[in-house]
């Protein structure tokens, strides 16, 4: 080699170590710019995970500012915005009462109504099918025609361990009742994210879990396809049925000729071979099958249950046993809409305790044990009244000076203390009634044809609340006074 060709070389060599040096440079400048790169995108997705998302069958869905409130250990979500978010329709007021209560709501779908109020210990779902909604079509979400077993108006309560809230004068529900409310599962197991599944995916989810697991359907009941948000399916095969979970768990085996699942009490009524019974969402045995014709719920609260056999009518508890026999004609004040009551009564329970009975024709009063308080021998409870300026009275509140019912034997009418358990006005007058004038309400007594403030009455015959000394329980009427009214008693009655 000469010195031309060595000096060639060796300036190759030179610019080969050069472009050694820029390639291992540009591989080290790479991979400080990707690992900054990851860096940045770890710090953004971590970021990003701090942020609280939710989501709607896998859809990211905004988060306003008002949507979640904080009370304690408590996370409350705003109603009006998740209904809104849900496709529901929010209506500010008490349903039915037509009025613009701040402190009440309910929210609607084509098949159900949620009537909410602040501070009460129960909200309350009726079934209202909407002409044509598509849930009951084979072209609606489902994919499949669908049916409502409930009659339009049934009304299920639901019983809330923390009340609906007001905060910034909207209503706000406790996080864990939104399953409850708008029939949605939700998952929060991811750390800031909120994942909600409407019944439509849940469905679809539920049909190949059950193919999977080769049964020939599911429930098309829309009382049952409510279970799924619980993580229970109702499967059937040749007319009989079950309940699985969302892994393939069998709750209860397929063997029943029809069950409902009970939706606020998380329960299953069931029937087969002519007996029915009620079971849990576990699958144990609360009611046993049993001779009955018919279950259902009386009262959700005491957990009391209506049962019917050859057209007689009885009570149970929880615990499947026997409240009332099945021996009466009736449960429940059939016309309890034709008077004013508290929110707390209903046509089963009035008082939160009582059990109005109907028997041959004639009703009588027990309580949730099953203790008679007024033998079934009265023509009813309350008094009705047509007249203009005069309201009809069931119930006698306590600012009257007693907490009353009024009952009705032989055409006149009486009050019956709910407190002290006796008659502590006679049947002696033809009619109870209350008058209300510029929002102050009064009670009255009729007496022949003079009207009597039934404060004054109560006070003469000294059974206000405030009056200590109880009077002789005397839960049978006294027909000769009565039917009278010409006793030292009904004297006393008359005086103001």
């Amino acid at each position: 080699m000469n010195l031309e060709e060595s000096d060639k070389f060796v300036e190759q060599q030179i610019q080969t170590e050069k472009k050694k040096k820029v390639v291992l440079f540009s591989i080290v400048l790479c991979a400080i710019l990707i690992a900054l790169l990851l860096i940045m995108i770890i710090y953004i997705q971590y970021q990003d995970s701090l942020k609280l998302k939710m989501y709607v069958d896998g859809k990211q869905v905004p988060i306003g500012s008002d949507l979640f409130k904080q009370e304690g250990d408590t996370t409350y979500v705003n109603i009006k915005s998740l209904s809104e978010t849900l496709g529901y329709t929010y209506t500010k007021g008490e349903y039915k009462k037509y009025n613009e209560d701040e402190k009440s709501c309910y929210v609607k779908n084509n098949l159900e109504i949620v009537a909410m109020t602040a501070d009460k210990k129960t909200m309350v779902k009726y079934i209202e099918v909407v002409d044509g909604a598509p849930e009951l079509s084979k072209e609606g979400p489902y994919g499949m025609e669908m049916r409502v077993e409930s009659q339009n108006g049934e009304s299920n309560t639901f019983v809330l361990d923390k009340t609906i809230k007001m905060f910034d004068n909207q209503l706000y529900l406790p996080f864990e009742k939104m399953t409850d409310v708008f029939n949605v599962m939700v998952d929060t197991r991811t750390e800031n994210r909120i994942k909600l599944y409407t019944l439509p995916t849940l469905f679809q989810n539920a049909m190949q879990v059950a193919a999977s697991l080769e049964y020939a359907t599911i429930s098309g009941v829309y009382e049952n396809i409510r279970a799924l948000p619980y993580g229970l399916i109702v499967v059937g095969d040749n007319g009989i049925f079950g309940v699985i979970d969302n892994s393939g768990k069998e709750i209860l085996s397929v063997k029943y000729e029809n069950l409902e699942f009970l939706q606020n009490s998380k329960e299953f009524f069931m029937s087969a071979e002519n007996t029915v019974g009620l079971l849990d969402k576990d699958g144990n045995t609360i009611i046993k099958p049993t001779d009955y014709d018919d279950i259902s719920i009386l009262d959700e609260i005491e957990q009391l249950y209506l049962v019917k056999k050859d057209n007689k009518y009885g009570v149970l508890n929880r615990e499947g046993e026997v409240v009332l026999h099945v021996d009466y004609d009736e449960i429940g004040l059939k016309n309890i809409d034709d008077f004013e009551v508290a929110d707390n009564d209903d046509r089963n329970l009035l008082f939160d305790k009582c059990i109005v009975v109907e028997l041959d024709g004639a009703y009588g009063l027990y309580d949730i044990k099953g203790r008679e308080l007024l033998k079934p021998v009265y023509e009813g409870f309350g008094c009705k009244t047509s007249e203009t300026g005069e309201d009809s009275v069931l119930v006698v509140p306590k600012s009257v000076g007693v907490e009353g019912l009024v009952i009705n034997f032989n055409g006149l009418y009486a009050i019956y203390d709910i407190e002290k358990e006796t008659i502590v006005v006679p049947a002696v007058y033809s009619k109870i009634y209350s008058v209300t004038r510029a929002g102050e309400t009064n009670y009255y007594a009729e007496f022949g044809n003079e009207q009597l403030n039934l404060k004054d009455v109560l006070k003469n015959l000294g059974t206000t609340t405030n009056d200590s000394n109880d009077q002789e329980n005397t839960n049978e009427p006294d027909e000769s006074n009565e039917q009278t009214g010409e006793d030292e008693g009904t004297e006393t009655i008359i005086v103001q």
